[in-house]
């Protein structure tokens, strides 16, 4: 009974073969057909080693009714062209701007009295990151401080814009 078995279970291994292939659009590969000395009919992506198989053609299923922008993929628009990564997404809103502005203008003073502090003092005490102790500014350290702190007034005291 198992040897009348044999054949049916492979035939329905086959049509599972057959249909998973040409359920994944692989509609470029051949599936081959052979039956052994037994009997057994196989369903393969490769043809038996020294023996002869017969080639089968599976069709591509048909396409599905997807939206039209799906079908050019989803990083194209309907005409093929790439679509814009920015269309759709909100800008920050009112809140947010809010924010942000308010915090520029915190930077903005921030960087005046530390200007004003590296203009008017020779001597300028800061906590060493390295060491964690206070220390003062070396010479070169006070210039450089003051050039970056007359860098950061124009970014952060400049209306947003750059107007």
């Amino acid at each position: 009974m198992t040897h009348r078995l044999a054949p049916r279970l492979a035939w329905g291994l086959g049509i599972a073969l057959a249909l998973s292939v040409a359920a994944s659009g692989a509609s470029a590969e051949a599936v081959y057909k052979w039956t052994d000395a037994e009997g057994v009919t196989h369903f393969s992506a490769q043809p038996p080693a020294g023996g002869q198989a017969e080639r089968l053609t599976v069709e591509p299923p048909p396409p599905t009714t997807a939206a039209p922008s799906t079908a050019a993929g989803p990083d194209t628009a309907d005409d093929g062209r790439p679509k814009d990564p920015a269309e759709g997404l909100a800008g920050p809103s009112a809140e947010e701007l809010a924010k942000q502005e308010e915090q520029r203008q915190r930077n903005c003073e921030t960087a005046k009295r530390n200007r004003e502090t590296l203009e008017t003092r020779v001597h300028v005490r800061i906590r060493d990151e390295k060491t964690g102790e206070d220390r003062y500014l070396t010479p070169d350290e006070h210039t450089q401080w003051k050039k970056d702190s007359a860098l950061r007034i124009d970014e952060y005291c400049k209306p947003p814009g750059g107007a």
